[in-house]
């Protein structure tokens, strides 16, 4: 449906994160995942604007389109992939300690 090649105008589809469920006692990682997750909903919003506004083909939306993708979507995109990081390294911390335990 969506070319995803081109990093301008479309990005990974929505993931699901490779984690193991978090304890009842981690609210900090629960809300980090809810927060990469409402994050993620966001980028095909702002993909498929871009594409829209590209295949408009007018002088001022390729100029628009070119903005939103580099101060919108790549920025957005990091900073989930920022969240998911450390998030993955928290739990792999957590599982160390539990397997040392």
């Amino acid at each position: 449906m969506f070319d995803t090649s081109n990093p301008l105008e479309g990005g990974p589809a929505a993931q699901t994160l490779p984690l193991t469920a978090p304890t009842a006692n981690d609210a900090l990682t629960r809300e980090l995942l809810e927060l990469a997750s409402r994050l993620r909903l966001i980028l095909p919003v702002i993909s498929v604007s871009v594409m829209a506004l590209r295949r408009q083909d007018a002088e001022a939306d390729a100029d628009i389109a070119s903005v939103l993708s580099e101060s919108a979507w790549l920025p957005l995109d990091s900073e989930i992939e920022r969240v998911e990081s450390i998030l993955e390294a928290h739990a792999w911390r957590h599982l160390q300690q539990e397997a040392h335990a």
